[in-house]
């Protein structure tokens, strides 16, 4: 298992969801309505230049995780920053997180987690699940 790749991908992930949170204190902070103007000048505050700044190293990250990964299993990764963040905001932001928001992010995280356990370094001699047959042209 390319541990490495996965402590990318989870620091992708993590950064991909503090960059979220900073754009939205930021436009917490901005205490207006976004006129395009006003956004354009709002990408220049420190808090939503830093989500974005965020949101860059985590691209980055994620490529180098994906030269060793295969997408189908590093992709689904990305669904735990529906986790981070919702977390966050009801820690950081005083957002209300009912039951059933919390039932959603069980069922995500043991989505992942299934992904997760599914690795295989070498792809078994016959796939689980056949490709569709090429159609005769």
């Amino acid at each position: 298992m390319p541990i490495r790749s996965i402590i990318l991908l989870i620091i992708s992930v993590t950064l991909g969801a503090c960059g979220q949170m900073f754009l939205k204190i930021g436009v917490n902070e901005l205490d207006l309505i976004p006129a395009p103007l006003a956004v354009i000048r709002a990408v220049f505050t420190p808090y939503v230049f830093s989500g974005f700044v965020c949101y860059g190293i985590s691209s980055l990250l994620y490529l180098v995780a994906l030269s060793e990964l295969d997408l189908s299993y590093a992709y689904p990764f990305v669904a735990l920053s529906f986790v981070m963040v919702t977390l966050a905001s009801w820690y950081f932001l005083d957002e209300t997180l009912p039951l059933l928001r919390v039932a959603g992010l069980v069922l995500i995280m043991s989505g992942v987690l299934t992904v997760a356990v599914s690795y295989q370094h070498e792809p078994p001699e016959v796939p689980l699940i056949e490709r569709p047959a090429e159609p005769d042209v």
